[in-house]
């Protein structure tokens, strides 16, 4: 296009003043590139660069840094089963999204970018998959608004700002539902690619954690099979083969684990994922049902103004297929049956578990926003508008303004690593008497840490260096044990627990052992 402006005489790259003279280039050329380029070309690029913007920042603590921690320790070391990270037990989870974090590792080096480069990616293709579900089922109008609501809204995009398994887990989950929508009968598509993909959805979503795929996925499955249009849908998958396949990977991880820790991890993760979230509360967050409908009204901001709206059309699909069944009406559309049930899967199952983290729900918020996506493209008057530059004015402030003061906030555990990588030799080794669950201070220290129990160190017949909080250095003064307190202590705010720990180094005297 600019070779043929240069030969017809027209210098794109001229002084500026004389584009008043001739507007050919300034504006029809520009005008022509829009129209070229799809406006979802655009919002892609932008949402790249928000999710992008400073991820060099510090690892979030405790599980962002300890999902870092093991797959640091697996390219360290290059055992890739088990997972090993100081203080970070609980975050242990089924292994691919540390196995993808280790290779983005490799690739581009250990740093919080590069960790946080596969998220970002994540989040991304979820919005655009969802910008393709919104256009096939109603217009391209609803569908740049579902697109906009999603990267715009308070909460989801902030998944592709930090690297936690959640982000890879909703990308597998909205992964399946696509292939399940591509696969209803209006769609007239090929149905095998789709149902390879369906299954691989579920055995990338099982291997990042467990049963929330099959929850949400299976669910939706589930619900199929009340209606006669989208029953044969199941029959199509062949789930009696297809899902025993979807599993080997991780059956097959889980075997070799097995054998390498004699099934402790295993029984472990069971009993963690499985039994106690079902029944009791984890990390003391839990709530009563009706948590995450509140939660949405907040995190879904400022276009949680349409929600009200959505929750009726979603109450009404649920009334039709009520009255379906039970006054024999007219069955509702496989596109409805399919939000309907991802949903009630996505959302309302998890309003009845004990445990309420904020994460659990995230593969409703796609369908919310195709749903809230039709409502704002109909919708007239001046709130749209406002709503709208009110959800761009809140993502500027939220990368540029709240994410990066935060970021300064959470500097403290590198402070206190970098001065302790400088007045210690590399690679000794300091116990902590007590876990402080700041696992992001393991990962930036070159030191091996390991956690010991507080009644061995009167036993110690060789020298030491503690890492102690205040109360531990005070306990371990109280019960004699000798030594002097290496450099001075640093206060570190653990943002999660709203506290100031305070830690500093001890070096013991050796005990002499009792040759009587």
């Amino acid at each position: 296009m600019i070779a043929e402006l240069l030969q017809n005489g027209n210098d794109p790259f001229r002084d500026i003043s004389s584009f008043q003279e001739d507007r050919s280039f300034s504006f029809v050329t520009v005008k022509l590139l829009f129209k070229k380029i799809p406006v979802l070309f655009y919002l892609s690029m932008v949402l790249s660069l928000f999710l992008l913007y400073g991820n060099n920042s510090p690892l979030y603590d405790q599980d962002e840094a300890a999902y870092a921690g093991f797959a640091k320790t697996m390219l360290e070391t290059g055992d890739y089963l088990t997972q090993s990270f100081p203080f970070s037990e609980p975050h242990r989870k089924p292994p691919l999204h540390f196995w993808l974090s280790a290779i983005s590792f490799q690739i581009f080096g250990v740093s919080e970018f590069s960790l946080r480069l596969l998220p970002s990616l994540w989040i991304l293709l979820i919005c655009l998959l969802t910008y393709d579900t919104a256009k096939r089922i109603y217009n391209d109008k609803t569908a740049l608004f579902g697109f906009i609501i999603l990267a715009t809204s308070l909460y989801f995009p902030l998944n592709g700002k930090i690297a936690l398994v959640d982000s890879l887990l909703t990308f597998c989950e909205i992964l399946g539902f696509y292939s399940l929508f591509r696969l209803l009968p209006k769609q007239h598509t090929r149905t095998y690619p789709w149902v390879l993909l369906f299954w691989l959805s579920v055995a990338l979503g099982t291997l990042t954690k467990g049963p929330p795929v099959l929850i949400f996925l299976g669910g939706i499955c589930f619900v199929f099979l009340f209606f006669q249009e989208t029953r044969k849908i199941v029959f199509l998958l062949k789930p009696w083969f297809f899902l025993p396949v979807s599993l080997l990977p991780l059956f097959y991880w889980g075997y070799l684990v097995w054998q390498n820790t004699n099934g402790e991890l295993i029984r472990w993760m069971i009993d963690w994922y499985i039994l106690r979230r079902a029944a009791n509360p984890v990390f003391g967050q839990s709530g009563p049902p009706g948590t995450y409908l509140l939660l949405f009204f907040i995190t879904l901001f400022p276009w949680s103004f349409y929600l009200p709206k959505a929750l009726k059309e979603i109450w009404n699909q649920a009334k039709n297929i009520y009255d379906h069944f039970r006054k024999k009406t007219a069955a509702p559309e496989p596109t409805n049956i399919l939000l309907l049930g991802g949903i009630f899967f996505g959302w309302v199952f998890y309003e009845f578990l004990m445990s309420k983290l904020p994460s659990y729900p995230l593969a409703a918020y796609p369908i919310f926003a195709i749903l809230m996506g039709k409502i704002v493209s109909d919708a007239e008057g001046k709130w749209k508008n406002a709503i709208f530059f009110l959800a761009i004015i809140q993502s500027f402030a939220v990368v540029f303004i709240a994410l990066p003061m935060l970021s300064e906030k959470r500097k403290d555990t590198i402070i206190a690593a970098d001065h302790w990588n400088r007045k210690l030799p590399l690679n000794t080794e300091l116990l902590a008497v007590q876990n402080p669950a700041l696992p992001s201070l393991a990962f930036y220290s070159n030191h091996p840490i390991r956690e010991i129990e507080l009644f061995r160190l009167q036993n110690m017949e060789k020298k030491t260096i503690l890492l102690l909080d205040s109360e531990s250095l005070l306990l371990v003064r109280t019960l004699g044990i000798r030594g002097k307190s290496l450099g001075p202590e640093f206060p570190i705010w653990a943002y999660d627990r709203n506290k100031v720990i305070k830690l500093s180094l001890y070096d013991t005297v050796p005990v002499k052992p009792n040759l009587e």
